[in-house]
């Protein structure tokens, strides 16, 4: 299915821009920032083309939308692999000089090595986009590959120390859809939640160590008498068994399993987010959450660990609360404040809302990566 695209301003060439996906489906952060990246170029004197490495939601949903999908598996690159990763980086020069791409634009380490060695070989300018906050062992390789790298977030800039990847960076914060994600009073009277329902505490991420459950789960037991109606619900999938097994005899073990919900993975979110009275974020390590964007957009008060780039989007004593990472004694007294102060949580939703408008909209994110396109060929 070939997308219905607006003709390029007379004289200009359209950018052909391949874009990588390292997952085929959506869900993760990076594939809905994806999607809606590639969604919204087509007007920007773009022409996106989306590789996945398989069939899936995330395929399925941009072709739905009239963006064009290729599907090459890209196999790890290691020893005894060495066919199969000079097939695929075959296939993929082949790929590129059919549809005639000007950049690739990737969003892991893998894909960014193949797309490399192509921009090298086609001399064809590659961006990567480093959307987490953990250092790769191969960043030196992979900024040198690049010719820009876009980060999601200011506090990721310490992964990369030298000076010559430092002039590659250029800082592009997520953006959220902020026409799907809306305050309750925007929406119309029948799509309002009933009144008089138990204050709801809610999360988005996946139910494993890194998103700092049982901090969570700590916290809501330390609430004692300030909340006993309150329920706090877990919206995300279970890659961990395990790590879900303690978080459910925690629960047993503190008194609270009927006042906690594992809903599982939810897609779309904007209808869970829009019922909480409270969004909390606990994880260990966070590079910039569309979660929190999201929140914010609902017109939801937030408390979050002052992790990675969180404390570029939550403004604290403002838009909500940041915490220490794995203190729940700290996000109880946060989670208390907010229960007890119904107008504080009006507040604080209301002042992340203008927040987002003014800084996360996907209008504002899609134009800047477009600039970062226009940079390169000009540069050319």
């Amino acid at each position: 299915m070939t997308r219905s695209e607006p003709p390029a301003p007379k004289g200009a060439h359209r950018i052909r821009v391949l874009l990588f996906s390292s997952f085929a489906e959506r869900g993760r952060g990076g594939q809905e920032s994806l999607f809606h990246l590639a969604c919204g170029l087509a007007p920007l004197r773009v022409s996106p083309h989306v590789l996945v490495p398989a069939e899936g939601s995330l395929s399925r949903s941009l072709r739905a939308r009239g963006v064009r999908v290729h599907v090459l598996d890209l196999p790890r690159i290691g020893a005894g692999g060495a066919p199969r990763v000079a097939g695929a980086l075959f296939r993929l020069l082949r790929l590129v000089d059919r549809l005639g791409i000007d950049l690739l634009h990737t969003d892991g380490p893998r894909n960014t090595v193949y797309a490399g060695l192509v921009g090298r070989l086609r001399r064809r300018p590659v961006v990567w986009h480093v959307r987490a906050s953990t250092p790769d062992p191969y960043d030196a390789l992979l900024s040198r590959l690049s010719s820009r790298m876009v980060l999601v977030a200011d506090a990721l800039k310490s992964r990369f120390p030298s000076p010559a990847a430092r002039r590659k960076i250029r800082v592009i914060h997520n953006g959220v859809d902020l026409h799907r994600f809306r305050p309750e009073e925007e929406r119309g009277p029948a799509e309002r939640r009933p009144a008089g329902t138990a204050l709801r505490i809610g999360t988005v991420g996946r139910v494993e160590k890194e998103k700092g459950i049982l901090t969570l789960l700590e916290a809501l037991g330390r609430l004692g008498r300030a909340a006993p109606a309150a329920r706090l619900l877990v919206a995300g999938g279970c890659p961990d068994p395990a790590y879900l097994r303690r978080c459910l005899e925690f629960c047993r073990q503190a008194g609270i399993g009927d006042r906690v919900e594992f809903l599982g993975a939810l897609h779309p979110a904007e209808d869970f987010l829009k019922g909480l009275d409270i969004f909390v974020l606990s994880a260990a390590g966070e590079a910039f959450p569309r979660a929190v964007l999201e929140a914010m957009a609902c017109g939801k008060p937030v408390v979050a660990t002052a992790v990675g780039g969180i404390p570029e989007a939550v403004e604290e004593g403002s838009t909500g609360f940041l915490v220490p990472p794995g203190e729940p004694e700290a996000m109880a007294d946060r989670l208390r404040r907010l229960i007890e102060n119904p107008g504080l949580r009006l507040r604080m939703g209301r002042s992340g809302r203008r927040r987002a408008e003014a800084l996360f909209g996907l209008e504002n994110n899609t134009a800047r990566t477009a600039q970062v396109y226009e940079e390169l060929r000009e540069a050319r």
